[in-house]
């Protein structure tokens, strides 16, 4: 039992070591430690063949922020670029962007959007969320039946006219 405390506590200690001694990410170093927004909230839904919703943070003044929309082909597939962008700038005060992005041309299984630069990216919109499922439902029986026989009717009664 001892055993596992320790080794699960060891665990534990080398995990957050490491993530404290990686140093800042990669599009970051120590001389350049990056633009300082802090609070980036992205959100983000689809609807039809549109992604669309709004960014939120505080920035600094004249600090110029983008946000890329990117897609995974299928399931584990890497992230690539979509080559969609907007452009926010920022002015010292907590403020609220819209985007919207038309993903009409992309054969995706997910999209992401994240603000260049930045620590923040949306959560994973499945692409299935997107557009309507490619098939069509059928009508229900139940409606078919009473629709046909009053089809029907009508057909029967507008042949008795006309034979009489």
């Amino acid at each position: 039992m001892f055993a596992i405390r320790s080794t699960l506590a060891a665990a534990v200690f080398l995990t957050t070591a490491g993530a404290a001694l990686a140093g800042p990410p990669p599009h970051q170093t120590q001389a350049n430690p990056g633009k300082a927004a802090s609070n980036v909230r992205i959100d983000a839904s689809c609807s039809g063949d549109t992604i669309a919703g709004t960014v939120s943070m505080l920035a600094p003044p004249n600090e110029t922020y983008k946000l890329d929309l990117s897609y995974r082909g299928r399931g584990h597939a890497p992230w690539t670029a979509t080559g969609r962008s907007a452009s926010f700038q920022g002015d010292g005060s907590e403020r609220t962007y819209s985007y919207s992005f038309d993903v009409s041309s992309f054969d995706a299984f997910a999209y992401r959007l994240d603000v260049a630069g930045e620590h923040a990216w949306s959560r994973t919109i499945p692409a299935s969320s997107c557009a309507p499922p490619r098939e069509v439902p059928e009508a229900p029986y139940a409606l078919l039946l009473p629709l046909s026989l009053l089809g029907m009717s009508v057909l029967l009664l507008r042949r008795r006219r006309l034979l009489h």
